[in-house]
């Protein structure tokens, strides 16, 4: 990518909220090439707030969550965030000289070419591509520039390798050559800034140190049965001397009922609330989804329960930090079923296997403190 020097660059992931997270590296990389560089974000409200405050972002551009089915008659179609248009000129205003769609979608990929911004990086699928003046696909970069992103493992290399046209303009190296020289060695992961306390947010009577368990997820094939969760609930606090709580997504609480009955279920909180939970704990045990994503983001240690999706793309983290990802692994995984009749992945995963990977991390990340 030749011309002048870029300094403000617009990174756009419009949801969900583990995807958003995930690309914090992107951040990360750009800010470090280049400390004086002007990084605006742009997102869904809904899931977009999770980056309010970070240290990496200059100015945050949350646009409406539209919301459909029964998820739009319970809480309304849109949700905070501004209008198509209100948005649009809020971009425009800040004149962004490259902008990066990591989303790809019919919103955001008019959204950035209307910004105003001279350069565009977007995918290359359809008909959207000709609205970016640079289109690129990670997954099939040759093995030399794959090994570029190494720094990145599964899904972090595919929102990295985006960057792919740049060149650095202190070295004059090419993005990918800029990656192998300064971070070859490293393991990038999500990085979110850390609440100071649980006061004035967190439910009455929250005080650290405790477990969460976060059983619910947006597929049901992604859930592990309840009868596994009940039992784990009921041995945690035996083995690891720790109280258990619950966070229940919105508007599945009756879902989660029998888990009342082992551990506390907390009352559905907002974002900012979930992420002060979360920076509280001493061990998170979840499935496969965004709570999860925001919990390596903040540092807790992390059991990660997975079925029907690809751990190595979706929860390459074990190398970076106190994560640990458990999986069955039959034959037909990973098949990325929102639904399966046969539903053999998870259930699988036997709750003696899970406790034993709890007291493991638990016990190591005591040891290497805070």
């Amino acid at each position: 990518m030749e011309g002048r020097p870029l300094r403000a660059v617009l990174v756009s992931r419009l949801r969900y909220l583990g995807d958003v997270v995930m690309t914090t590296p992107v951040l990360e990389v750009l800010r470090r090439g280049d400390p004086d560089l002007k990084l605006g974000y742009l997102a869904e409200y809904s899931h977009g707030r999770i980056l309010a405050g970070h240290p990496l972002v200059d100015r945050l551009h949350l646009l409406g969550t539209r919301r459909r089915g029964a998820d739009a008659r319970r809480r309304g179609r849109t949700s905070g965030g501004l209008g198509f248009w209100d948005i649009l000129r809020e971009l425009r205003a800040e004149r962004y000289d490259l902008a990066v769609d990591l989303f790809f979608n019919p919103r955001s990929s008019w959204l950035l070419r209307l910004a105003g911004a001279r350069y565009r990086i977007g995918g290359t699928t359809g008909s959207r591509r000709h609205l970016f003046t640079h289109t690129v696909r990670p997954a099939v970069f040759p093995p030399e520039e794959q090994q570029a992103l190494a720094c990145a493992p599964g899904g972090l290399g595919e929102h990295l390798g985006r960057l792919a046209p740049l060149r650095h303009e202190q070295s004059g190296r090419s993005f990918l050559e800029y990656l192998r020289e300064h971070f070859s060695g490293q393991i990038l992961k999500p990085r979110l800034p850390r609440p100071s306390s649980l006061e004035g947010t967190a439910p009455a009577g929250l005080t650290d140190p405790y477990i969460l368990l976060a059983p619910g997820a947006t597929w049901t094939s992604k859930e592990w049965p309840q009868q596994q969760w009940r039992e784990l609930a009921l041995a945690l606090p035996k083995e690891l001397g720790l109280p258990v709580h619950v966070l229940q997504p919105p508007g599945r609480q009756d879902d989660f009922q029998p888990l009342g009955n082992e551990a506390r279920l907390l009352p559905v909180m907002d974002l900012p609330e979930v992420t002060r939970v979360l920076a509280g704990a001493a061990l998170l045990i979840s499935v496969d989804g965004g709570i999860m994503h925001v919990a390596v983001g903040l540092g807790t240690p992390t059991v990660a329960l997975f079925g029907p999706t690809d751990p190595a793309l979706w929860f390459p983290y074990e190398k970076a930090g106190p994560y640990r990802v458990l999986a069955t692994r039959p034959p037909c995984a990973p098949c990325s079923r929102h639904a399966c009749e046969e539903f053999i992945c998870l259930p699988d995963l036997p709750t003696s296997v899970v406790l034993a990977a709890a007291r493991d991390l638990l016990t190591r990340s005591r040891a290497d403190g805070p």
